[in-house]
């Protein structure tokens, strides 16, 4: 193995091994990525995850098929901008394929699933199916603003369904 592709590996490891600005978890920390392959666009700052890909941050779990990370540029305010500083915090993330998005408040599975960390938003579409304690809902297109703690489901070509469970914890506790 080559100085450059040791070196490359070991600057892909330092970014995973750091927080980001985007988060999978509210608890945010180091985010830990599992794949069958892993492939590194130093130049582009991007890493795109096939096969088997399993990423975890804290309480939250997202596996997928395939996955592609954008990075943010780093500039002088969010830390070194120097060859080795790494990729910088994450600006978007789609996954593709089977996806599953599992946190302790939810479970969500879809076809395909995009954060950006500009609009603060995760879309899933295609056969999305939401889980929140006891209360299932299904349709075409879920999109949930996170710091707004707003949800949208769409139905598609279909119609949205939900089973709301009133004797659900959820329902029970106020709004936060």
């Amino acid at each position: 193995m080559s100085v450059r592709r040791v070196l490359g590996a070991l600057c892909l490891a330092a970014v995973f091994a750091l927080p980001a600005a985007a988060q999978l978890s509210a608890e945010g920390g180091p985010i830990y990525v599992a794949s069958d392959r892993t492939e590194s666009f130093e130049l582009d700052r991007k890493v795109i995850l096939t096969g088997n890909v399993d990423i975890q941050q804290g309480t939250a779990r997202l596996r997928a098929d395939r996955v592609e990370i954008q990075f943010a540029a780093r500039t002088a305010a969010t830390g070194s901008t120097g060859p080795a500083s790494g990729f910088g915090d994450v600006q978007s993330m789609v996954a593709d394929g089977d996806v599953f998005y599992v946190t302790p408040e939810l479970k969500a599975k879809g076809k395909r699933g995009v954060y950006d960390l500009a609009s603060d938003t995760i879309t899933m579409t295609g056969e999305v199916a939401l889980l929140r304690d006891k209360d299932v809902a299904e349709g075409q297109k879920l999109v949930m603003e996170v710091g707004k703690r707003r949800t949208t489901l769409d139905g598609g070509t279909g119609r949205a369904v939900m089973v709301i469970d009133p004797n659900s914890t959820r329902n029970s506790q106020p709004n936060r």
